[in-house]
């Protein structure tokens, strides 16, 4: 069976897991005991290791299994917030513990890379300079080191129990640029079936309601609920060249 590897085993990559178990052997990293416990009983073959922030304190080895897998998942957050020294040295650390991997490389990135500015944004509409330096940082860093790796910019994560009513949320006539996570791994297994690389691709779904109609699960059609002008980000490259039909377009019935 071939194998697969999941850098930063959370609620993204454990639902990547779950998806891609049925056809590759899984192996993923956490970062405490507890968290191993429950991926071992999933049979997903944990490495517990931390990526320090500290690039003076780390040592770190080589994923023992790196050479024998056929594709690694990044899905450990580099935050729009952080220092951008403590995201390098994540990055450094990272890129030391899978060190000349040659083969499918994701990166789950995230449309926070964009400002928010009222219009639609597709991969190019913008110049670097208007990018969000931090995530900006840790994408071109990664795209030096890993020339095949395939970035996707994710909109907000959703779907099973992660639903918008759940967090406390402003402007709610604003439109969302969300994506649910099954489409997310169908995206991956598309890309690592056509063997894509080298790419950057926005993934957020087609549609866009106000958050109003995304907490209460209803479309207004009486201009109850106007939208706000906003940013609207499009993943109309991606859906192109994978030819893609989202499995959720309606964030409303995520």
């Amino acid at each position: 069976m071939k194998k697969i590897g999941i850098i930063g085993c959370g609620w993204l990559g454990f639902h990547l897991a779950n998806h891609f178990s049925t056809d590759y052997k899984i192996y993923t990293t956490t970062t405490t005991e507890q968290k191993a416990k429950q991926l071992k009983s999933q049979n997903f073959n944990p490495t517990i290791i931390k990526f320090s922030d500290e690039n003076s304190s780390f040592n770190s080895p080589h994923w023992e299994v790196l050479q024998e897998l056929e594709a690694i998942i990044i899905t450990i957050p580099f935050g729009k917030k952080m220092d951008i020294q403590r995201l390098e040295n994540r990055f450094e650390n990272i890129k030391n513990f899978i060190e000349n991997f040659q083969k499918s490389l994701f990166l789950m990135s995230s449309t926070s890379i964009y400002p928010d500015i009222e219009t639609e944004i597709s991969e190019n509409t913008l110049e670097e300079k208007k990018l969000n330096p931090n995530i900006l940082v840790i994408e071109k860093n990664m795209k030096k080191e890993f020339p095949q790796i395939n970035i996707l910019r994710l909109g907000g994560l959703m779907g099973g129990s992660r639903q918008l009513k759940n967090y406390s949320v402003k402007d709610l006539e604003k439109p969302v640029n969300h994506i649910h996570y099954e489409d997310i791994c169908k995206i991956v297994e598309i890309m690592l079936q056509k063997n894509i690389q080298s790419k950057i691709y926005n993934v957020v779904a087609p549609l866009h309601p106000s958050k109003m109609e995304v907490i209460t699960g209803k479309i207004h059609t009486d201009n109850i609920c106007p939208q706000k002008k906003s940013r609207i980000i499009l993943s109309d490259v991606m859906t192109k060249d994978l030819k893609y039909h989202f499995l959720h377009p309606n964030p409303v019935f995520f």
